[in-house]
């Protein structure tokens, strides 16, 4: 099997970037792709000047410099002709993504594997303008990357074996915990952490509190974030479009309703997807009593463990791996 040494990224925002900073840390050959020009400009050196001082102060060897100062930050896609898999984190827009996806097959050669860093677009969704559909899945990081070790590795019905296989060396090399998924288990993580905020968003509506106040409460058991503070976090178009997807693979819709009712208005409201957040909403709150309190955190519990046990059994995933996955986005322990 085809060993991966070059690896293209494309994509220069914030997740573009932790999956280029985390990658450098591995002896590949990194291509890195921004859309603007300017921007290719800033990066490359913003990049050297920090290769430099960690030389300079001894953090990394004058071999790891010599190997990281040939990365290469471009604007021009024709530059991932000889990649060995690219992966792709741009805008959540399936249009947009199936594009760049268009243009690549067309460039590379026939053994890359192209990549979906997507929370919410299944592969054979962006694969449909592209000949090698066999060679396209998916690789869900999870942000920030250093701190949250897992991904899902999702295959469509044309993913072929040999692009898995490759795909799953690649994750252990990088030393990755992953998840292994089809279309119809895919981004099970955050599905499962979609039914807790749904649950969440109906109890603080029924307690008449704030969504910082719930969150609150919500950390002693969901740690790592609080469950409102990562919609904000995220953006409320984002998060509106990734529940309408997954949705989709839902019988009971009707259960979604009234979050993205709340995204929606809140969208509408700001006319972008940066103010007006749930945060901002909380003006004379009540104060909350120990026994909502503990109604709050029973709750939350119950809930993940019925969709962690429902969704093993569903998908036939092995339910320890799920906890951990769970565990590794959140911090939640079940």
């Amino acid at each position: 099997m085809n060993e991966i040494k070059v690896v293209g990224i494309i994509g220069s925002g914030k997740m573009g970037s932790d999956i280029f900073n985390y990658l450098s840390d591995f002896r590949y050959e990194l291509i890195w792709f921004t859309r603007n020009p300017d921007h290719k400009e800033t990066l490359g050196k913003t990049y050297h000047k920090k290769i430099k001082r960690q030389l300079k102060h001894g953090i990394i060897s004058q071999e790891v410099f010599d190997l990281r100062f040939k990365y290469r930050i471009t604007n021009n896609l024709s530059d991932f002709a000889q990649c060995d898999i690219i992966i792709e984190s741009i805008i959540e827009e399936p249009d947009v993504k199936s594009e760049i996806f268009h243009q690549l097959d067309k460039i590379v050669k026939t053994s890359c594997i192209l990549a979906s860093n997507s929370s919410s677009i299944l592969p054979s969704e962006l694969s449909e303008n592209v000949q090698r559909k066999n060679r396209v899945l998916g690789l869900h990081f999870f942000y920030p990357i250093a701190f949250k070790n897992v991904v899902e590795l999702i295959s469509s019905e044309f993913t072929d074996d040999i692009s898995l296989e490759k795909a799953k060396l690649f994750l252990d090399d990088i030393k990755r915990f992953y998840l292994e998924q089809n279309e119809d288990s895919a981004f099970i993580l955050n599905r499962i952490l979609l039914q807790i905020q749904i649950v969440a968003f109906d109890i603080m509506k029924e307690l008449g509190l704030g969504f910082k106040q719930f969150d609150d409460i919500a950390k002693q058991l969901v740690p790592d974030f609080g469950l409102f503070e990562m919609m904000d976090h995220v953006g409320h178009n984002t998060m509106y479009n990734a529940i309408m997807n997954y949705s989709k693979k839902d019988s009971d819709k009707m259960k979604y309703e009234p979050l993205l009712i709340e995204l929606k208005k809140s969208n509408s409201d700001s006319g972008n997807n940066a103010s007006n957040l749930f945060y901002d909403l909380d003006t004379d709150l009540k104060t909350i009593t120990q026994e909502d309190a503990n109604k709050i955190l029973n709750k939350i519990n119950e809930t993940a463990n019925k969709y962690l046990i429902e969704y093993s059994e569903k998908y036939h995933m092995n339910l320890f791996n799920l906890k951990k996955g769970l565990e590794e986005l959140c911090g939640i322990m079940l």
